[in-house]
């Protein structure tokens, strides 16, 4: 004859169904299963969704690294570039100006007398504006003063004076210039 069916009940009898406890046991083995399952394949999507997540980081911090390459690599022709543009804007400026540049550099050439050296000039619309160095102090006064003299010159404003024992006085100014008709 077979052995009949031998079931084991460690939880006790049936009454533990309708008492707090037997509650709380009965709702975590069924439904509490339910819920760790669920909670097991969120956290093993997380997981392999950090593989992914991880990839792409590195492929962008790659791309951006070649991209600041490429920008390093350009710095200087960026810099011509910004240079010309500069430069082009600068003779927009003279070409439609009333003034003529040439002639202004001319009339500008003959106040400037034996002594004085001009490190750095700009004309722009009808302003010039020079920095120079004068080796004696008779050559300064003598360009100041040809300068206030000029018919076609006007409004001058001397800026920085410093006395250098190599270049003598360096100087700044800004002066407008008046149009001929």
């Amino acid at each position: 004859m077979p052995a009949g069916n031998i079931s084991v009940n460690l939880l006790g009898d049936s009454d533990m169904e309708h008492t707090p406890v037997g509650r709380i046991v009965s709702w975590a083995i069924t439904y509490g299963r339910y819920i760790m399952i669920g909670t097991e394949i969120v956290v093993l999507l997380a997981f392999i969704s950090r593989f992914s997540l991880d990839r792409k980081l590195t492929d962008l911090n790659d791309e951006i690294s070649q991209k600041q390459d490429i920008i390093q690599a350009n710095e200087d022709f960026e810099q011509d570039v910004r240079s010309l543009q500069d430069k082009l804007a600068k003779i927009k400026t003279l070409s439609t100006t009333p003034i003529n540049a040439v002639d202004t550099v001319t009339q500008f050439q003959a106040l400037v007398p034996d002594g004085v050296y001009l490190q750095s000039w700009d004309l722009a619309k009808n302003q010039i504006t020079v920095q120079a160095d004068a080796g004696s102090t008779l050559a300064f006064s003598q360009f100041i003063a040809n300068l206030q003299a000029a018919k076609n010159l006007s409004a001058l404003d001397i800026g920085d004076i410093k006395r250098d024992p190599l270049t003598g006085i360096q100087f700044t100014f800004t002066t407008q210039v008046v149009p001929t008709k």
